[in-house]
C-alpha cells in the first residue's frame, strides 16, 4: 500500500503458487541426513570431479556420491532430445541414491557443472552400511522421498506458472537452502549462477529470464554488489506454498 497525502493507493499482486501438492522443495533436494554424512566420512573415498563429468550412477554397479563442493544437475533428454533439469544438486547432497535403493536404473544424468568435489562409496558398501539400523534406512527413504517431491513440484511449477513466477519461486528455494530470507531487506544470492543455466532448470528461455531480471533491476527489486546479486525479499511475500497458514 502506498500513501500520498490523503491518497491510497493500494496494489494486489496475484498470489504465486509455490510447493502445490507436497512438501519436497522445486528444484532443489534436502541436504543428506546427519547419520548418512557419517557413513561417507567413515567409509568414503574423495574424488575430484571436473567441470562436465558425469557421475556413475543406477543399482547394482554404480557409485553414490555425497557431494561436498561445487555444484551439479540432473537432467534427461525427452523424445525431442531437448534437455531439461530436474534439480539442481548442492553441496551436503547424496546422488545416486534413488535408484540406488530401488535397485534399479533411472535414465537420468548426474552431471557437474563446475569443478566439483565430493564422498563416493560404492553401491554395495552403502546399501550395507545403511540396512544395519532400521532408522538409518527410514531416514534414507524419507530423504529420498522429498527428493522425488522435489522433481514433481519442479515439474508443476514448469507446467503451471509463468516466467516471473517460476523464477521468483526457484530463486526463493535456492535461497532457502542456505539462510532463512529476509522478506523486508536484500537477500545475496547464494551462488553464481548464469541466466543461461537458470532459464535451462526453469524451462525458459535465456532472453526471457534476462527480460524479467532487468525488469527487476529497473523496479528495484534487484541489485549488484559486485558479482554477487541481490534480491530484494518483497518479490517473494506474493508466494503462496499450499501448506503455509491460510493457504
Amino acid at each position: 500500500m502506498l500513501i500520498y497525502g490523503v491518497i491510497v493507493i493500494s496494489i494486489k499482486r496475484k498470489k504465486t503458487k509455490m510447493r502445490q501438492i507436497l512438501f519436497g522443495e522445486q528444484w532443489f533436494h534436502p541436504e543428506a541426513p546427519a547419520e548418512v554424512v557419517e557413513i561417507f566420512n567413515r567409509l568414503g573415498r574423495k574424488r575430484t570431479f571436473k567441470k562436465g563429468e558425469e557421475l556413475k550412477h543406477g543399482a547394482p554397479d554404480g557409485e553414490i556420491t555425497l557431494l561436498l563442493t561445487g555444484l551439479c544437475l540432473y537432467r534427461f533428454w525427452d523424445t525431442q532430445d531437448k534437455e531439461h533439469v530436474l534439480s539442481l544438486i548442492l553441496p551436503n547432497r547424496t546422488m545416486g541414491d534413488i535408484d540406488g535403493l530401488t535397485g534399479t536404473m533411472a535414465n537420468v544424468s548426474a552431471y557437474t557443472i563446475k569443478n566439483s568435489t565430493g564422498l563416493v562409496l560404492p553401491y554395495d558398501v552403502w546399501h550395507k552400511e545403511i540396512r544395519k539400523d532400521i532408522n538409518v534406512y527410514e531416514k534414507v527413504a524419507q530423504n529420498i522421498t522429498f527428493k522425488q517431491e522435489s522433481h514433481i513440484e519442479a515439474l508443476l511449477a514448469c507446467f503451471t506458472l509463468d516466467i516471473d513466477s517460476r523464477l521468483r519461486a526457484f530463486l526463493h528455494s535456492l535461497i532457502k537452502s542456505y539462510y532463512k530470507p529476509n522478506y523486508a531487506g536484500w537477500n545475496p544470492m547464494p551462488v553464481r549462477l548464469t541466466a543461461t543455466l537458470i532459464a535451462s532448470i526453469i524451462s525458459a528461455s535465456r532472453t526471457s529470464v534476462s527480460l524479467t531480471l532487468s525488469d527487476w533491476t529497473e523496479k528495484g527489486w534487484m541489485k549488484k554488489d559486485g558479482n554477487i546479486a541481490l534480491f530484494h525479499g518483497s518479490i517473494f511475500t506474493n508466494l503462496k506454498d499450499w501448506w503455509a497458514p491460510g493457504a
